[in-house]
């Protein structure tokens, strides 16, 4: 008899979701700190920080959308 791994137990949906706030955090910060120091470098102020930002929250948006999917079909 061949051995058969036994399958794996699933995680609670919500301890899934437990680190999508912080993610969401992470990738905000990380574009917002990318748009200033880009705007540093360039001496173009608030425009790139903006542009960034915005960037770092629709993606945020979209990897909490995908991990919902994600629960959701599980």
């Amino acid at each position: 008899m061949p051995d058969q791994k036994p399958p794996k137990k699933q995680l609670n949906p919500y301890a899934r979701l437990t680190g999508v706030g912080i993610q969401m955090g992470v990738t905000i910060g990380l574009g917002a700190y990318g748009g200033i120091k880009l705007d540093e470098l360039w001496g173009i102020e608030p425009t790139l920080t903006i542009i960034l930002s915005l960037t770092g929250v629709f993606a945020s948006l979209y990897l909490v959308y995908r991990e919902v999917k994600d629960i959701n079909d599980d």
